[in-house]
């Protein structure tokens, strides 16, 4: 006997009192412990080292070839966001004592603060139940991954300086060492030192389902051309849509068709549509995304070698212009973690999808290294510099002649709290670090929008079980993690907090999926 299966031919109907256990034959019997785990990004190596601690056997399907592997994830800075209370805390995820010791100054970040910011950037609309999770469970989850070789060091990004010593505020405390690249390398020699198989090359093309509903399979085809099907509990981790140009046109809108993508060229939905088909509860902001501000040479496709360095996120000490020379952002809404996601969308509604950030001498020292190798144009007078970007000097010399009136000269500007130096009758308004822009050289960096994931995705549980859109019950057999899931963001989200859900989630679903593929094949022993 074979497991029944929709879609296949010479299989005897499963009766709803059967178990997949009753229809396997010998050779399914020494696949009933397997965990298929799709994709092989941060989200993915997680679920596959948590299903390898819990005693299943774990295939492993990777689309790229092993020279490509680890999806966004090896594109990313890195960035996990946690909740902590005591420095300690971040001195054990170091593995020594910088933290505690004055080496660096770094702020505590509450639970509630974590929370609030995920309320806050999804203007109140994330799941309560899966932020709770995510939130109460990031700092536990980084403790496992270091417990699994994984190490972390502080942040490189998006930190200030006061004093000769590093800042780090905002949650934003550390990174993976090595950043994303570091990242995964840590996770692949970790499950390979696990046991768990990888297939490269190997991109699952459709979900194989039993006929009372539930998945028992994947289909794939490797990069030779031919298919097979795989059995065992399935566990998708192979991102969202964003580099697919159909499906963004689909779901987020025309102006997303052309967009450039931020990570790898392998996330392009397939299984989000198979498990729809499968008959999955759909969830969360599938009309949004994650994207960032970059530089508008940036290529079409992410590559390694550009990654986090194409972005521009320093435009809170400046101020940003379109083509028309119009400002079209609050530069200093928030700090730029909480803020430039909105940015990055932002920029793409402008014509041609292009900005410009403008800044003076005075905020040299502010801005990010990573603008040390940006497109750039520099000039001593304000007329020069827009004439040398292609812009009308006049419109240029009347916008910033505008904001620079309307600078409130009384409070003082300090770049490490949100100062309240604001502009005043001003549209839109400047609210914060709002400082007259009057000190050559000044410096225009052109920059547009980058699509790094997208936020709409599967409804699942706290067991990362996919559930039914009819029913509300888990799909017996498919688990989501990561980009594949929604609830957790809409609208932006605050940064480091991607990895950190998808190593939340994908560690459930790792658990999960063991326990159920160990209860199959003991239900096969049984007879």
């Amino acid at each position: 006997m074979r497991i029944a299966v929709t879609g296949l031919t010479g299989v005897a109907p499963r009766r709803k009192d059967q178990t997949s256990a009753d229809l396997m034959n010998m050779e399914d019997m020494r696949m009933a412990k397997r965990v298929i785990v799709v994709g092989a990004g941060n989200a993915a190596l997680v679920a596959a080292l948590a299903a390898s601690d819990a005693g299943a056997e774990v295939t492993v399907l990777e689309k790229a070839p092993r020279d490509q592997r680890g999806g966004n994830t090896r594109y990313t800075a890195g960035l996990v966001r946690f909740a902590f209370d005591e420095l300690s805390v971040v001195d054990d995820l170091l593995g020594n004592s910088a933290a505690t010791s004055g080496l660096a100054t770094v702020e505590p970040y509450t639970a509630e603060t974590f929370t609030n910011a995920i309320m806050h950037t999804s203007r109140g609309e994330a799941d309560p139940d899966l932020t709770d999770w995510l939130v109460s469970e990031s700092q536990d989850v980084l403790r496992w991954m270091k417990h699994h070789g994984i190490d972390f060091e502080f942040a490189q990004y998006l930190t200030t300086a006061e004093g000769g010593k590093a800042v780090y505020r905002n949650g934003l405390v550390l990174q993976s060492a090595g950043g994303g690249e570091g990242l995964t390398a840590m996770e692949f020699a970790a499950v390979e030192r696990a046991g768990c198989e990888i297939r490269y090359g190997t991109a699952a093309i459709d979900l194989i389902k039993d006929d009372i509903g539930g998945v028992v399979g994947v289909r794939v085809r490797n990069d030779s051309g031919n298919t097979e099907d795989l059995y065992g509990e399935v566990i998708l981790g192979c991102g969202g849509f964003e580099a697919n140009p159909e499906m963004r046109t689909r779901y987020l809108g025309p102006e997303w068709n052309l967009v450039k993508v931020r990570g790898v060229p392998y996330n392009t939905g397939e299984l989000l549509d198979a498990a729809l088909r499968a008959g999955a509860a759909t969830y969360g902001h599938w009309a949004d995304c994650h994207a960032a501000p970059i530089d508008s040479n940036s290529p079409k496709q992410g590559t390694l070698d550009t990654g986090e360095r194409t972005n521009r996120t320093s435009f809170l000490f400046g101020i940003a212009v379109n083509e028309r020379c119009e400002r079209f952002i609050d530069e200093g809404r928030d700090w730029a973690p909480q803020n430039y996601v909105a940015v990055g969308k932002t920029v793409l509604k402008q014509p041609n999808g292009i900005g410009y950030q403008l800044f003076d001498q005075k905020v040299a020292e502010l801005l990010d290294p990573r603008y040390d190798d940006a497109t750039v144009y520099q000039a001593d007078t304000l007329d020069r510099l827009a004439e040398k970007a292609g812009l009308d000097p006049q419109k240029f010399l009347r916008t910033v002649t505008a904001y620079n009136s309307a600078v409130d000269d009384a409070t003082i500007f300090d770049s490490t709290i949100k100062d309240g130096k604001t502009t005043q009758g001003l549209e839109p308004p400047k609210s914060n670090w709002a400082q007259r822009i009057d000190t050559p050289p000044f410096r225009l960096y052109p920059f547009t929008g980058g699509i790094t994931f997208t936020f709409g995705g599967l409804k699942i549980d706290r067991n990362a079980r996919v559930l039914d859109a009819g029913t509300g019950t888990p799909i017996p057999g498919l688990y989501a993690i990561g980009e594949m899931t929604g609830g957790f963001f809409y609208h932006s989200y605050p940064a480091g907090s991607g990895l950190v859900c998808g190593s939340i989630t994908g560690r459930a679903a790792g658990a999960a999926a063991a326990v159920a593929a160990r209860r199959e094949a003991t239900a096969v022993a049984a007879g």
